[in-house]
């Protein structure tokens, strides 16, 4: 398995090498900076509509000079983030009407008939998501490297939290297009299955056993309570098994050859 630990390595190194895409891809990172709002001033300063700290689809597009379409459909895609926080509301109707008499609107949004309008939490969560913008690049840099908002630790685990990400989903796919084995019969079955493998090969539980030994909520991700280094084990486990279910092998015959090997894992 020293193979297998040495790819983790490499994507690591790769990963930290660009780590500003952490935040594009793992939410509770952006949970844990997005209360660092200030921030984007250093990078270019943030117009907001007066008499608020509010801004427009538009105004955001035009801070991260993006199109006005790359930036409504990264609100599209992640509404219910943003809804998580309260970083955006939508105004209609009566509301609508009483907010455009308190606030001065620039000439083309006092005839509009809805209108988005972001937090400065929710402009930063956008500059965290959105990936072909040079001021957004510069905001992740400066969140991640320049103040080390985040620590070496927290990083670390970002990292790795991403690479077992992706190794869970080409465990996944190895399980869709190659495992035929008896497992199939149940539909849905054969992904608890093999989780509860990897974690019995780890520590001699399963997913519930797991869970009750962090005392983790209902909601609560599994991985999210798990340790850098233990990542890292489970990555190693799963890679092993998408290998073998690739050379066709059954769930049986995985189980055994695993758990016999289990010390060169743990």
């Amino acid at each position: 398995m020293a193979k297998g630990k040495k790819n983790v390595q490499q994507v690591s190194y790769d990963l930290t090498g660009r780590n500003e895409l952490i935040l594009t891809e793992s939410k509770s990172m952006r949970d844990d900076l997005v209360f660092k709002d200030d921030v984007m001033d250093k990078v270019k300063f943030v117009t907001v509509i007066p008499e608020t700290s509010e801004v427009t689809i538009e105004m955001a597009a035009n801070y991260y000079e993006v199109p006005h379409d790359t930036v409504k459909a990264i609100v599209r895609r992640n509404r219910t983030e943003f809804n998580e926080y309260a970083e955006l509301r939508v105004l209609k109707g009566a509301p609508l009407a009483t907010f455009k008499g308190q606030v001065h609107l620039a000439p083309e949004l006092k005839s509009v008939s809805s209108l988005t309008l972001i937090t400065r939490r929710g402009l930063l969560r956008i500059g965290m998501l959105l990936t072909e913008s040079e001021v957004a690049k510069s905001i992740r840099n400066y969140l991640l490297n320049v103040e080390e908002i985040a620590d070496a630790d927290q990083r670390q685990w970002a990292i790795e939290r991403e690479i077992s990400k992706r190794e869970r989903r080409r465990l996944t796919d190895s399980i869709q297009s190659f495992y035929n084995g008896s497992l199939k019969n149940d539909r849905g079955l054969e992904y608890a299955t093999f989780t509860n493998l990897v974690y019995k090969v780890l520590w001699d539980t399963d997913t519930v056993g797991l869970r009750e030994m962090y005392g983790l909520e209902k909601g609560e991700a599994t991985r999210d309570a798990l340790s850098t280094e233990d990542l890292r084990k489970v990555v190693d486990v799963e890679t092993a098994i998408s290998s073998l279910i690739r050379l066709r092998k059954d769930y049986r015959e995985i189980r055994d050859e695993l758990i016999a090997g289990k010390d060169n894992f743990r």
